[in-house]
């Protein structure tokens, strides 16, 4: 099958192609409407197909079409079964919106095709875009068209983000990030044992440096237009799946903000809703998850995030490791990370020890008190032992917002030794660094 991060990365622009209309299910106020006002019934008003050309099949605010020299009934069926789940979810526990077009009456179309139909000429992947009558509306590849469907969950959260009421939670600028993670989000929890959900978390792990918020939108100039970058929007979700399946955050956290007619940023509006110091410490350890091999996420994770970057990733632009030392530490010298590494807001960095002795390291953290454009700095650490798939984690003491001690104890089977240096500031948004330095004392037993 191929990859959901590649058929991601086909995003649907604007379409100028003929308009219809047409009443299949009339509609009048009387019929169509409960007293609250909720529309029951729609009407047919689509843009890439006709009653003439395809065949359809409709639910609920839905409706499906498909080429006619194919039987797709089953397929369109199946998927309805989970558009409809999505909708009751988003709409009855989420209080979110029906999009546009059933708002105003008519069914959202969602066009299902198989790459050779009547379609081809789109040159479709499966995203969102809108007609000519600026109704949103989706396409669906034929391989996706199945009841549980990661795709339909995706983009069927997507659906209904359309109308959202906070002007920050946006396609655009530093709250763009949520839309794209909100949706894979969606789909990896409705999918407990599938790796696939999660294959985009190396784009997290090979440049842990970059903000929580980028996109290939609001990059640093000079950033690579690179799939690892593109994607991390798509990759970052594993923070809000390790939020409320492992932390147990409430799912409302995440889709709340975007019908709270709030002016903070996604990241911020969590990070208030959740409080500051549990954010900051439910980040850090995400970070720690993710050195560990992702133990609380589905088997096979870590390897099948592996697969994604080989295929698709540029080596020449990962950033995975600031620094590597075998059996020592920094050797008495405090170690600053160079820029290109250095956290970002909402973000970390990650120093590796090949150990092969017993004993203990020690680590230092000495932060700076501001980003590079000023902000107030803030910093948590993590230390983590791992051998194969045996991992331990322990806090480093902050003794202050940006400073931090502390050690652990190792023996020579303990292969693999990181340090962790998170940076956690009261600040959501650009690019800024916020610079520290570490020291890293090695002691023999």
């Amino acid at each position: 099958m191929k990859s959901l991060t590649a058929l991601c990365l086909s995003l649907l622009s604007t379409c100028g192609c003929l308009t219809f209309a047409q009443n299949a299910v009339p509609a009048t106020p009387e019929k169509g409407k409960r007293s609250d006002g909720q529309i029951t019934t729609y009407q047919i008003k689509a843009t890439f197909a006709t009653p003439e050309t395809c065949d359809y099949r409709t639910r609920g605010i839905f409706i499906i079409w498909w080429d006619k020299q194919f039987d797709y009934s089953k397929q369109a069926e199946d998927s309805l079964d989970t558009f409809m789940e999505v909708q009751k979810e988003c709409a009855a526990t989420y209080h979110m919106s029906n999009p546009p077009g059933p708002l105003a009456g008519y069914y959202y179309n969602i066009y299902l095709f198989n790459g050779s139909d009547r379609f081809k000429v789109h040159k479709w992947g499966m995203g969102q875009g809108t007609d000519t009558n600026g109704f949103p509306f989706l396409t669906l590849p034929l391989g996706y068209a199945k009841a549980g469907s990661p795709g339909i969950y995706h983009e069927g959260l997507h659906i209904f983000q359309y109308k959202a009421t906070s002007p920050l939670y946006t396609y655009s600028g530093d709250g763009k990030w949520i839309i794209e993670a909100s949706a894979n989000w969606n789909a990896a929890r409705k999918h407990p044992n599938d790796a696939n959900d999660y294959m985009t978390l190396a784009t997290i792990t090979a440049n842990p440096q970059l903000p929580m918020w980028y996109t290939y939108e609001n990059r640093e100039e000079g950033d690579g237009k690179l799939w690892q970058r593109f994607c991390h929007l798509y990759g970052i979700h594993g923070f809000l799946n390790y939020l409320t399946d492992v932390c147990q955050v409430s799912p409302g956290v995440i889709l709340d903000g975007f019908y709270a007619e709030t002016q903070e940023l996604p990241q911020e509006y969590m990070y208030n809703q959740i409080g500051a110091a549990k954010f900051a410490g439910y980040f850090a350890d995400h970070a720690a998850h993710n050195v560990c091999g992702y133990p609380h996420f589905p088997a096979g994770v870590e390897e099948r995030a592996a697969k994604e970057l080989k295929d698709y990733g540029t080596p020449s632009d990962f950033h995975a490791i600031v620094h590597t030392y075998t059996n020592a530490g920094t050797d008495g010298v405090w170690v600053r990370p160079p820029k290109d590494y250095v956290t970002r807001g909402w973000s970390y960095n990650v120093y590796k020890i090949n150990n092969s002795l017993d004993g203990s390291y020690a680590f230092q953290i000495k932060g700076d008190r501001q980003g590079s454009e000023g902000a107030p700095a803030a910093f948590q650490a993590r230390m983590v032992v791992r051998t194969g798939k045996t991992t331990r984690v322990e806090p480093v003491k902050m003794t202050t917002s940006t400073d931090g001690v502390g050690s652990i104890s190792v023996k020579a089977a303990d292969a693999e030794v990181y340090l962790l240096v998170v940076a956690t500031p009261p600040y959501f948004k650009g690019n800024q660094t916020y610079s520290y330095q570490v020291l890293i004392d090695r002691t023999l037993q």
